[in-house]
């Protein structure tokens, strides 16, 4: 799905370039591409030895991969990324295990 949405944003970036825009395609390396990277990274880490932390990289990718899919709204989904690790750290701390056990199994399986 990732490459799918880096193959739209070139592809988006081509289209204004021949437009005579030139902005998407200079904002495509940092917009598109280093998102796109670090996603790479997140999923050939080695395996995390906490739910915690399996949690924690899951969110993180989806929060990448929202980044790259709605380029208007990057900035500040980049801005709220630390939401995430804020999210998974209160899910594991606040929410009563009766509830957190089968919801974590749904997420991961």
């Amino acid at each position: 799905m990732g490459v799918g949405v880096l193959i739209v944003r070139f592809g988006m970036a081509l289209h204004s370039l021949r437009q005579g825009d030139e902005t998407a395609l200079l904002t495509l390396p940092l917009g598109a591409v280093l998102p796109g990277l670090l996603i790479v990274a997140l999923l050939a880490m080695p395996p995390a030895h906490t739910v915690e932390g399996v949690l924690m990289r899951l969110g993180t990718a989806i929060h990448l991969l929202l980044i790259l899919a709605l380029p208007p709204l990057a900035l500040h989904l980049a801005l709220g990324l630390p939401v995430v690790f804020l999210v998974v750290e209160l899910f594991q701390t606040r929410v009563p295990a009766r509830i957190r056990g089968p919801l974590t199994r749904v997420v991961l399986a």
